[in-house]
C-alpha cells in the first residue's frame, strides 16, 4: 500500500462478518511482523458499551471487522498476545481497555503514536493533525460521534474507520526514527509497557451519584430528595432502554426539575428542557418521583474520602510543579513527558519515608534522582 494516496484512492476495507471468514484471516495475520488496530463503540449511546467495529491494517490489506454481526473474535486473542507481532495504536488506551473488557484480550509488543508523538514535544496529537502534517493527507471528522452500533453500516462509515488504521505503520516509521534521532527509545518502550498493562475498570452505578451533579450544592435539602429520585429513575430507564444516561435526561433538565418541581403535566410541559418526547416517554414518571422526593427524608450526603493534603504536602507539589514546567522546556516536551500529575502527588506525600522515589521507574530516578531529592528534602 502506498501511505500517501489520499482517501478515496485507497481500496476498500475487507468487511468481515462471520467467524469462519475471522479465522482465515486470523492465521494470515499470525504471520505478520506488525498489525494496526483500532476500534469504534458506542459509549456515547449506549449503557452498556461494546465494541462495534474492530478496525485492522497487514501488510496486505485493510480489514474492517463487524462483532455486532458475530460475537466471537477469539481468533485474535493469540495475536495481541504476540510479542513476535507488533500491534501499533494511535491513543490506543480506550481500545485496549474496550477490548479486554469485552474479549479478555492480552497485550504485548505495542507503538503507539500518540504517546511516540507527546514523547517528542508535538503540540496537536489527534491522528487527523498528524496524517495531515506528515502525509499532506486531510482525514474526514465527520463521523467522530457516529453511532457505531446501528446497522446497516453505511460506505462512508466502512471508510472513515478503514482511515484510522491505514496511514499508521507509515506513521510510526517516522516516529520510530524521531525517537531513535531524540533518544526517547526509552521513554517510549517504558510507556508501551505501561499501555500494555491497563486493565478495565467495571462499571458499577453509584446510587449517591446525584450529589457529583454541578449546581446540585444551589438546592435546598428537600429539593436534593427530588433530584435523587429523579436521579434513580433516569438510571432505571437508561438500563431498560439500553441508552446512555445523559441521552434520557440530561443533568441541567434533572437540576432544573428538582428546583421548580412541577406537579402537573401543564406545568411540566412548559419547562424548559421537556421536549415533546421526554414528556410523552416520562412525564407521568417523573411527576411520581417528583412526588417521592417531596415526601421524602433529605438524604445526608457521604463524608468525603480521600487523602488531605498537609501544608508541606501542598508546598512540596507546587515546587515538583514548578520544577516539572523549568525541566520539560529544557526537554522540549509537554509536562506530562516528565512525569505525571499523579507521580507528583504520591512524590510530595512520600517525601519523609525513605525512599520516596521507590514508586518512579528505573528510567525515572535514573533521569531525575538527584533533583527530586533534592527537592524533597527538609529545608533547614
Amino acid at each position: 500500500m502506498a501511505p500517501h494516496r489520499k482517501p478515496e484512492e485507497i481500496p476498500p476495507a475487507t468487511l468481515v462478518t462471520a467467524r469462519e471468514h475471522l479465522e482465515e484471516i486470523a492465521a494470515e495475520l499470525r504471520h505478520e511482523p506488525r498489525i494496526a488496530i483500532d476500534t469504534e463503540s458506542n459509549g456515547f449511546y449506549a449503557y452498556q458499551e461494546r465494541v462495534c467495529l474492530v478496525q485492522i491494517t497487514s501488510s496486505r490489506e485493510d480489514i474492517v471487522i463487524d462483532p455486532i454481526a458475530f460475537k466471537d473474535l477469539s481468533s485474535l486473542g493469540p495475536i495481541m498476545a504476540d510479542p513476535a507481532i507488533e500491534k501499533v495504536f494511535h491513543a490506543g488506551e480506550y481500545d485496549i481497555l474496550c477490548l479486554k473488557r469485552d474479549y479478555d484480550f492480552a497485550f504485548a509488543n505495542l507503538f503507539d503514536t500518540m504517546i511516540a508523538s507527546r514523547l517528542l514535544g508535538a503540540k496537536e496529537l489527534g491522528l487527523a493533525a498528524l496524517i495531515a502534517r506528515h502525509f499532506g493527507v486531510t482525514l474526514s471528522k465527520k463521523l467522530q460521534r457516529a453511532d457505531w452500533g446501528q446497522r446497516p453500516l453505511t460506505e462512508e462509515h466502512l471508510r472513515y474507520a478503514q482511515m484510522d488504521t491505514h496511514y499508521l505503520f507509515a506513521l510510526s516509521d517516522i516516529l520510530k526514527s524521531q525517537l531513535k534521532e531524540k533518544k526517547r527509545q526509552d521513554d517510549a518502550v517504558e510507556a508501551f509497557a505501561r499501555l500494555a498493562a491497563i486493565q478495565p475498570s467495571v462499571k458499577v452505578f453509584d446510587p449517591d451519584g446525584f450529589w457529583k451533579i454541578k449546581g446540585r450544592h444551589k438546592l435546598t435539602s428537600r429539593q436534593v430528595a427530588v433530584l435523587k429520585e429523579l436521579y434513580l429513575l433516569r438510571e432505571q430507564r437508561s438500563q431498560s432502554m439500553d441508552r446512555a444516561p445523559f441521552r434520557v435526561m440530561p443533568e441541567m433538565l434533572l437540576l432544573r426539575l428538582a428546583e421548580e418541581t412541577p406537579g402537573s403535566m401543564d406545568t411540566l410541559s412548559r419547562l424548559r428542557g421537556m421536549t415533546p418526547y421526554l414528556l410523552r416517554r416520562f412525564g407521568h414518571a417523573v411527576l411520581a418521583a417528583i412526588s417521592h422526593g417531596q415526601a421524602a427524608e433529605p438524604p445526608v450526603e457521604p463524608p468525603r474520602g480521600g487523602h488531605r493534603s498537609s501544608h508541606r504536602e501542598r508546598r512540596l507539589f507546587e515546587d515538583l510543579r514548578q520544577w516539572r514546567k523549568l525541566q520539560a522546556g529544557l526537554e522540549g516536551v509537554e509536562p506530562v513527558v516528565v512525569l505525571e500529575t499523579e507521580a507528583l502527588r504520591k512524590l510530595s506525600r512520600a517525601a519523609d519515608g525513605s525512599d520516596p522515589l521507590t514508586f518512579l521507574s528505573d528510567l525515572k530516578r535514573q533521569r531525575y534522582g538527584d533533583a527530586l531529592r533534592n527537592l524533597l528534602r527538609p529545608k533547614t
